[in-house]
């Protein structure tokens, strides 16, 4: 279970470091400290993932990541930053979780 928590960590400031560069872009008042910010949340990010892969499959970590990064990075340019969101992202969304399931499934099936 503490490893989910720490892939949920690594999601969620791999997000925040993701957001931070596109904020530092838009508003570059103190650029040596978003990217500060920035780098931090990546360390971060790659410290819980290691985490994670402790008992979590390394496949099935790497595409929670990724994906879940991807379409919380993808709702907060449509959220925050006004971003444009086509049918085309809205499937892409939905095969990344269906990917994710389906991966996740295949290691429950190894691991019986």
């Amino acid at each position: 279970m503490l490893q989910w928590c720490a892939l949920f960590l690594a999601v969620i400031t791999e997000v925040i470091g993701t957001t931070l560069i596109k904020i530092n872009i838009v508003d570059q008042n103190e650029p040596i400290v978003g990217y500060v910010l920035w780098l931090a949340m990546m360390a971060l990010s790659y410290f819980f993932l290691s985490k994670a892969i402790v008992k979590i499959s390394l496949s099935l970590s790497y595409a929670v990541w990724e994906g879940a990064g991807l379409i919380a990075i993808t709702f907060i340019g449509f959220f925050l930053f006004h971003e444009h969101l086509p049918i085309t992202k809205i499937i892409g969304i939905s095969t990344i979780v269906a990917g994710i399931l389906l991966l996740k499934n295949g290691s429950n099936e190894r691991s019986r």
